[in-house]
């Protein structure tokens, strides 16, 4: 079997059915259309993560070998902080203080597994190189989450009551994520060189920008392609006031309902 065929069969094909199974799950509304896009999901993802054995020859196993690297502590992340969430400030279905305290656990184990493949022997390198897709992850992470850390610290501000906890915690968050980007600068890990880190950074961060600049053209343009449509919308015809009789009888109607009766007892 030609080697363009393998990775069309075991990593292409594996993905296409990733994105079916997605969106089954998430636009059906039949259970059992449900279930088939959780097999579609998983078989996919399996056979993405087996790719440094079935197609080792490909680049396209770099890539699953990099989501199999990170699968672990992003599970761990994602479930402390759905923990966190759900035990706070929520109106229902709050956590339990247990719950809470695990999901705490989590979080702290999640960030010090990321951090050693930074600054510790848990890089992921394949096949004997540090993982390229690593290096863009770890840097769009960073940029990323001191973004949304700075974010969520003004909407707080602005639109939040009786937040100055959650605005510490945050505020402590982008300190804690600058701090780790500056040493990143200026030390190098066992495998990442802060050069290559910093070349990283800044690309990451053209990145990022780019984003925000195309996400910012997209809202502008929904709001001008709406705005340009009511203002071609024909004026709504006005009613004429009310006559003497519809008064009378709106009036009859609302004393019907709000006089009452005598209490049965």
């Amino acid at each position: 079997m030609e080697e363009n065929v393998q990775a069309f069969l075991f990593f292409w094909a594996p993905g296409a059915l990733m994105v079916i199974g997605v969106l089954i799950f998430l636009f059906s509304k039949s259970n059992k259309l449900g279930s088939i896009g959780k097999l579609l999901i998983g078989i996919g993802l399996i056979s993405i993560l087996l790719t440094p054995w079935t197609i080792p020859f490909s680049p396209s196993s770099t890539f699953g070998h990099f989501i199999g690297s990170i699968l672990g502590p992003t599970a761990l992340l994602a479930v402390g902080l759905y923990n966190l969430i759900f035990s706070g400030n929520v109106p229902v279905g709050r956590l339990s203080q247990f719950e809470r305290r695990s999901g705490t656990v989590m979080v702290v184990l999640a960030v010090i597994w990321f951090e050693g493949m930074h600054w510790w022997v848990l890089t992921p390198t394949y096949p004997s190189d540090v993982n390229q897709y690593w290096f863009i992850f770890w840097a769009t992470t960073l940029l990323v989450s001191c973004g949304l850390a700075a974010g969520a610290i003004l909407l707080t501000r602005q639109v939040g009551v009786g937040r100055g906890q959650e605005q510490r915690l945050l505020g402590i968050l982008l300190v804690m994520l600058l701090v780790l980007i500056l040493l990143g600068f200026v030390t190098d890990g066992p495998h990442v060189h802060a050069q290559s880190f910093a070349h990283e950074i800044w690309l990451a961060g053209a990145d990022v920008f780019g984003l925000f600049v195309g996400f910012s053209i997209a809202i502008l343009m929904f709001a001008f392609v709406i705005a340009f449509y009511e203002s071609q919308l024909p004026e709504p015809t006005r009613l004429s006031p009310p006559t003497d009789s519809e008064l009378n009888h709106a009036a009859e109607i609302v004393s019907t309902h709000v006089s009452g009766g005598e209490d049965d007892e």
